[in-house]
């Protein structure tokens, strides 16, 4: 049994990792860790999100043994969870977007003592997308480029991390990137790569995050074991699919 410490636990995403994660028998959530000013510290998982009482309790740092960390947390807070991950040592699988590159580049430092893998997208099929894209600047630099996203209206970083992740495989300005928030589920990354004789049209859509979830369960389960490096879904798909 793998047990996982679930950092942003009380979110949106915390949710639906910890609803597909009771789907995956190898797998289980043992620390539902909040930030210490939430309001749902210390009170019952199953109360909040099930409407009946568990033996689970949101905390602020974990207080049982596991074996990996998953962070779906937003950028708030981030140095303060650093400092954690820095205390606990473990494997640290870290989705949360919108920190900035000072703050990206301490994350990449705990790699020197222990395994990190940064995923803005757990999607394998974005993942995929990613790879084929940066081809692209080294075919043809006469392509025009466009990049737009959207996301539900309480998401909190424009751009998405995806998004960015895209930019940077054709080397596009995201300060260019066209960003929409609107509804409370759903969202789409829609890349259009054209010249004056031709125009090709790339999009990824997902109806719910439990995509997201099962993706970052699929990569607990091939990544909490290897050593300390630095992995990301690039990593993943040459490790498994090249």
């Amino acid at each position: 049994m793998i047990n996982i410490a679930l950092f942003g636990a009380s979110g949106k995403m915390g949710r639906a990792l910890i609803e597909e994660s009771k789907k995956v028998e190898s797998i289980e959530i043992n620390n539902f860790i909040v930030s210490e000013s939430s309001k749902y510290l210390g009170k019952d998982v199953g109360e909040n999100f099930y409407d009946e009482p568990s033996e689970e309790i949101f905390t602020s740092y974990p207080n049982k043994p596991f074996d990996c960390i998953i962070d779906f947390a937003t950028e708030i807070n981030f140095e303060a969870r650093l400092e954690i991950y820095k205390k606990l040592n473990k494997p640290l699988l870290f989705c949360a977007t919108g920190i900035n590159q000072n703050q990206l580049e301490n994350l990449k430092l705990l790699a020197e003592k222990f395994p990190v893998f940064i995923a803005p997208n757990t999607s394998i099929l974005t993942a995929l997308m990613t790879k084929f894209l940066t081809h692209i600047p080294q075919i043809e630099d006469s392509f025009q480029i466009k990049i737009s996203e959207k996301h539900h209206k309480s998401k909190i970083d424009s751009p998405s991390g995806t998004a960015i992740l895209l930019a940077n495989a054709v080397n596009f300005d995201t300060n260019k990137v066209e960003s929409l928030r609107e509804g409370d589920q759903g969202n789409w990354h829609k890349v259009s790569i054209s010249n004056e004789f031709e125009e090709l049209e790339l999009k990824h859509s997902s109806r719910n995050r439990s995509i997201y979830a099962q993706g970052a369960l699929n990569i607990v389960k091939w990544f909490y074991q290897k050593p300390k490096n630095l992995y990301y879904m690039q990593t993943l798909i040459e490790d498994i699919y090249e």
